[in-house]
């Protein structure tokens, strides 16, 4: 099977396929992950599925995927995969949450997708090809003044004291030079809204091999933007996270630095 649009449209339908199957399962059964963190049975069959198609169509890729980690094989391809990235807010019943599903070869991304259920979104993109959501082509903020940007972040249940820590000065170092910060932990589709305009950057303060963000860099990528880790270097494969519309990105770095 070839790595192109036709394959996206497929990947779009038999995943939209897989969440309306999951919408039977009528106990959730919530589990503890780290800290405070949750897994439902929705991500797990989710996942379960996902990885089976994949397996299917593409048996020697390798594939790492958020609830079951990395199976290795002996290919310059992989898989990441976040069967339900923001799994607080879907148990609880808030809109912000999505499956994202991004490909590497030799550690960059060369395609990606996010469907976002709430709103019926389907973002997708293949390096060098643009990014779209529903067809219509990405393009990032032209905002360039950060007094009038949105910001948001990440700061979840399972983070550590340090990285709360450092979520907190962020916070307080930005708080007066922005239009908005954002707390939404759906970092796929606040990925997709810096990718269309809709806000201006997302910044991650933990280190993260970037399951659920691989598919959002891209899109964010082909719309213009610029991604580095909050030092404003370009990120190791375990990084910090700055992904801006590149107009407001050398600001917000001298801030924090």
């Amino acid at each position: 099977m070839k790595i192109d649009f036709d394959l996206l449209e497929k990947l779009t339908e038999k995943i939209f396929q897989i969440y309306e199957e999951a919408k039977n399962i009528k106990e959730l059964a919530i589990k503890n992950k780290e800290g405070n963190d949750i897994v439902t049975e929705v991500d797990m069959f989710m996942e379960k599925n996902i990885i089976e198609m994949i397996k299917e169509w593409f048996p020697e890729h390798s594939i790492y995927s958020e609830e079951s980690g990395e199976e290795k094989n002996k290919s310059e391809y992989e898989w990441f995969i976040d069967p339900i990235d923001g799994t607080i807010n879907f148990a609880s019943g808030l809109p912000f949450f999505s499956t994202s599903i991004a490909l590497k070869k030799m550690d960059d991304t060369i395609l990606g997708l996010v469907l976002d259920y709430s709103q019926k979104d389907v973002y997708y993109a293949i390096k060098g090809q643009g990014a779209f959501c529903n067809g219509k082509k990405l393009q990032v903020s032209n905002c360039d003044k950060l007094k009038n940007s949105i910001l948001s972040f990440c700061l979840t249940s399972h983070y550590q004291e340090e990285h709360i820590k450092d979520v907190l000065k962020l916070e307080e170092k930005l708080a007066s030079k922005v239009r908005g910060l954002r707390l939404i932990v759906s970092g796929a589709i606040e990925l997709c809204w810096c990718a269309s305009g809709k806000i201006e950057g997302v910044l991650n303060v933990k280190p993260s091999v970037g399951l659920s963000s691989a598919a959002g860099k891209l899109f964010v990528e082909e719309a213009g933007g610029k991604i580095s880790n909050l030092h404003g270097n370009k990120r190791d494969k375990i990084d910090t996270m700055l992904v801006t519309n590149g107009k407001i990105h050398d600001e917000i770095v001298e801030i924090l630095n």
